[in-house]
Formats: C-alpha cells, structure tokens, sequence
C-alpha cells in the first residue's frame, strides 16, 4: 500500500473521521484473506495545521495576491509530508480546496482532490444537482460548482444570506467538535433552502468535512438518506477514494 499524507486539523474533528474511515476500509479490505497478526494499515502521516492560523489568512476572491499567505501555509504543510516520504497526499478540508492549483503547484508528488472525488461519486450515482453547504468561500466563491459543470452536474448554494449564516454558524460550532440540535438546524437549511424550487429528489452536498457530524451514527457513510434527503459526505467519499488510491497497484 501507498503511504498517505493526510493535511489535517481543518478542523481537527474531520481529520478523526477520515484517520477512523480509512483504518476501517483497510481492514475491511483486508478481512477475508487470513493473514497473519493484526489488519494491515496503510502507512500514514499527519500534519495538523492551526486552523486559527490559516483562517485569518484568506484572501479574497479576485484579487491573486491576497491569497499569498494562506497558499504558502498550506503549500509548506504539503512540502513538509512530501519531504516525509508519503507517496501521496490530501487536504482533510473543502475550503482549501478552492485554492487548491495554486496550493499544490510545484509538488512532486499526487494531491487526490476532494472536488473530484464527490464528481466522480455523483456520475456513479446519476446525481446531476444539488444544493451546496459549505463554508463562506466555498458557498461563494463558484469555483467547485464550476468544476462541477464540467462534469454535467449543477450545483446552487441558498439564496438567502441568512440561511447561508446558519450554515457558518453550525460550521463554526462543529469545528469545537459538537453542537445544540445540529440535525433539527440542518433539516430547517434544507427545507428553507428548497423552498418553492419543484427540484425532486432532493440531494445535499455537505461541502464542509465537519458538518456530517450532525448526523449521528452516519458520519461514516459516503450517502445516506434523512427524512426524503439524500446527502453526500465528503468527508468519507474523500476518504473512500483515498483508500483506493493507496491500494492501486
């Protein structure tokens, strides 16, 4: 297997999840071929930024220069499992990853994409839109549903700006690791989100790796479905696809 280089702590909840499902599918990768000692585990390493670091230090979307700060952490974070021996890496993070060619450029080594991957779960799926939650930049900034178009699916972010600051808000609790009555919060997004739109079935890309968390006891699951919603994980479709990755021959 291919050693990964996770860049973690974006926040540090999500890097968790992604640590416990990729542990989990290498063993169950592994189950039936009765091999001796314990499950074999890929290789990994993790670097855990400071989120309070790199936040104060986003740009603005538009002008180039303003990012300079924000891209060098991240690139140097990268840089730094590369050095490490890692074969491979990932952002453990969307938001990153609406900066992600100018953060990876220069590495020698494969950066696996989070907006690639839920586009490719989507096409195995026959998702074709959904309703995208995320943090501010990715919420606003058009650049994954961009990326999205060129793959044929559509993606809309809510209409209300009051909507999309429940959504920071409930982002910003989950970054602490926990929140008061996320999924009621979430299900009422949803509902005001779809308001008087005739879109059926209804999908929900949740475009920020912590916000799954809302959903007990599914948080390892690449889609599932509440209450007539179909949502997708990122944090795990990312994952899934990182697996896969390091076990390519």
């Amino acid at each position: 297997m291919k050693k990964i280089g996770i860049l973690g702590g974006l926040a540090w909840p999500a890097t968790i999840e992604y640590y416990k499902a990729i542990c989990q599918l290498s063993q169950n990768h592994h189950a039936n071929l009765n091999l001796p000692g314990p499950s074999p585990m890929p290789e990994m390493c993790i670097e855990s930024v400071n989120i309070n670091y790199s936040y104060n230090r986003r740009g603005s979307f538009g002008d180039e220069h303003s990012w300079r700060d924000y891209d060098a952490y991240f690139h140097a974070a990268l840089k730094r499992l590369e050095d490490n021996g890692v074969d491979f890496a990932i952002i453990a993070s969307n938001t990153p990853h609406n900066r992600f060619d100018s953060i990876t450029n220069g590495l020698n080594m494969p950066v696996l994409s989070i907006f690639e991957a839920v586009a490719k779960t989507c096409q195995i799926n026959r998702i074709d839109e959904f309703l995208l939650l995320g943090t501010e930049p990715t919420m606003n900034s058009g650049i994954f549903p961009d990326y999205l178009k060129r793959h044929g699916i559509s993606a809309f972010v809510p209409s209300d700006d009051t909507v999309k600051s429940k959504v920071a808000d409930l982002i910003s609790e989950l970054f602490k690791g926990k929140s008061e009555n996320g999924r009621s919060r979430m299900d009422q997004i949803v509902r005001s989100s779809y308001e008087q739109m005739e879109i059926k079935p209804k999908v929900v890309c949740l475009a920020c790796t912590e916000l799954p968390l809302v959903f007990e006891g599914k948080e390892q699951l690449e889609t599932f479905e509440v209450n007539g919603v179909l949502y997708l994980n990122t944090t795990i479709i990312h994952a899934v696809a990182t697996f896969r990755y390091a076990i390519e021959v």
